[in-house]
C-alpha cells in the first residue's frame, strides 16, 4: 500500500496537543501526561487511542508515556527495543529511553518543582507505575477533554478510515473462496487476517461464526473449529486499523439457499439498521440513533429480556479506538446482562462523526443475523463507507 498521508502528520498532531494544553492550562496544569498501551491489545485498550491521536506513536506490545509541555512533547518509551523505531518515526517528539519505574524521576527532571500535570489514560495504567509517579500522577483527569477533541474526524482521519473500510470490503469479497476450500473457520480467519495485513492493515481481528444456527461471535481457534457445510449460516465480522484508524463491518449469508428463518432474522436487523441510518442527521440528538433501532426492534415484536435471545451493542463510535469515547456511551452493551441502561451523552450529531452501526439478533432455535456498516456523518446525513453489498450472500 502506498503512503496514505501526502504530507507529514506532525503539524496537525501538534495542533491537537496545543488545543489540549489550552484546556489543561485553564485547570491550572503546566502540562499533560498521557499514558497508553500499544496496539497489540486491539479492541481491549482505550488508552492507546488517545495516545495515538495525540502523538502518532504505537508501541505495539509496549506502553509509553507522552509528556506534553508548551515548549514541546516528550515520549517516554517503556521498551528499549522500541526506542530506535520511535526516534525514526517520531522526530517531532523528544524520545526518552527510560523504563516505567524511572518515569517519575524523568518527569521530575523535566518539570519545575511543584508542577501540576493533567492526566489522560491513567485508568489503564498499572498500579505500580502510578505509584512510582508520585505527585505527578494525581492531577486532574483530562480524558473527557480529549474525547471531545476526538469527536469530529478531520480530512486526514477520514481518508484513513475510508482506506480501512476498503480493506474490510476486500475481506468480505474474499470470504466465498475461503469457504469453498472447506477449511476450519479459524483457518479462514487466519487467511483473511493475513490478507488484510499484506494489503496495508497494521492490525486485523475477525470473528467468524459458521453453524446450522449461528449463536454468537466466535473469535478464537478453540471456538471456531467448524468446517463449512451445506445449510450453514455464516456471519463474518472484521475489525482492522490503517495507521491506527479503525475500520469495521459485518456481513452474513449462508452456504446454499437461505432458510426462511434466517431470512426473517436478516430482515429484522436490516430494518433496524435502516432505522439507525435514518436517525443519523446533523442537529439531531445522539441518543436518537439507539432509540430508533430499539423502536424498530419492538415494532417487529422482538421483546427485550427474552432468555432465548442474545445481542451485542447496536453500534459504537469509531476512530483511533475501536470504541471511540462519548459516541460509544450512547449504545448499551446488550451481551452483558448486568449492564445498566445507557445514559447517553447530551450530544448533538455533527458532520465528521464516525460510527459503526451493527444491529444483531441471535435466537435459540433459529440462528443469528448481524449487519454492520461504517457510517460517516456528512452535512446531508449518513455516508456509508463500506461498498460490499449488504444483502445476504448465498455461497456455493
Amino acid at each position: 500500500m502506498p503512503p496514505l498521508f501526502p504530507i507529514d502528520d506532525a503539524g496537525f498532531l501538534a495542533a491537537r496537543r496545543a488545543a489540549l494544553l489550552d484546556l489543561a492550562g485553564a485547570r491550572g496544569c503546566a502540562g499533560i501526561a498521557v499514558f497508553g498501551h500499544g496496539s497489540a491489545l486491539g479492541t481491549g485498550t482505550k488508552s492507546h487511542g488517545a495516545l495515538r491521536f495525540l502523538s502518532g506513536w504505537d508501541g505495539h506490545e509496549s506502553a509509553a508515556l507522552l509528556l506534553i509541555l508548551p515548549e514541546g512533547a516528550h515520549l517516554l518509551v517503556a521498551s528499549p527495543f522500541m526506542v530506535p523505531l520511535a526516534r525514526d518515526l517520531r522526530p517531532d517528539l523528544v524520545v526518552h529511553d527510560v523504563r516505567p519505574d524511572a518515569w517519575g524521576a524523568t518527569l521530575g527532571a523535566l518539570l519545575p518543582a511543584g508542577a501540576r500535570l493533567g492526566r489522560v489514560g491513567f485508568d489503564e495504567m498499572p498500579a505500580g507505575i502510578h505509584r512510582d509517579l508520585g505527585d505527578f500522577g494525581h492531577g486532574p483527569a483530562l480524558d473527557a477533554d480529549v474525547a471531545r477533541l476526538r469527536l469530529v474526524k478531520d480530512a486526514a482521519q477520514q481518508h484513513l478510515h475510508r482506506a480501512a473500510a476498503a480493506l474490510c470490503d476486500e475481506l468480505f469479497a474474499a470470504l466465498g473462496a475461503e469457504l469453498s476450500a472447506r477449511l476450519p473457520a479459524w483457518q479462514i480467519q487466519l487467511n483473511l487476517e493475513m490478507r488484510a495485513r499484506r494489503a496495508g492493515a497494521d492490525y486485523c481481528r475477525t470473528w467468524l461464526t459458521i453453524a446450522p444456527q449461528a449463536d454468537y461471535c466466535r473469535y478464537w481457534r478453540e471456538e471456531a473449529l467448524a468446517v463449512p457445510q451445506a445449510g450453514d449460516q455464516v456471519l463474518l465480522g472484521v475489525a482492522l486499523t490503517v495507521d491506527g484508524h479503525w475500520g469495521h463491518g459485518i456481513r452474513m449469508g449462508s452456504i446454499g439457499p437461505l432458510s426462511a428463518a434466517h431470512a426473517e432474522l436478516a430482515g429484522h436487523v436490516d430494518a433496524m439498521l435502516e432505522a439507525g441510518l435514518a436517525a443519523l442527521r446533523p442537529g439531531l440528538p445522539l441518543a436518537g440513533v439507539e432509540a430508533a433501532m430499539e423502536a424498530e426492534r419492538l415494532r417487529r415484536g422482538l421483546a427485550a429480556g427474552d432468555p432465548g435471545v442474545r445481542r451485542f451493542r447496536n453500534g459504537h463510535g469509531l476512530g483511533c479506538s475501536y470504541e471511540d469515547p462519548l459516541l460509544t456511551d450512547a449504545f448499551r452493551q446488550h451481551f452483558d446482562p448486568t449492564a445498566a441502561p445507557v445514559a447517553a451523552p447530551e450530544l448533538t450529531l455533527s458532520p465528521g462523526m464516525l460510527f459503526e452501526l451493527h444491529p444483531n439478533l441471535f435466537v435459540a432455535g433459529l440462528g443469528g443475523a448481524a449487519l454492520g456498516e461504517m457510517v460517516l456523518l456528512s452535512p446531508h446525513g449518513a455516508d456509508v463507507l463500506l461498498r460490499f453489498p449488504r444483502a445476504c450472500v448465498q455461497w456455493s
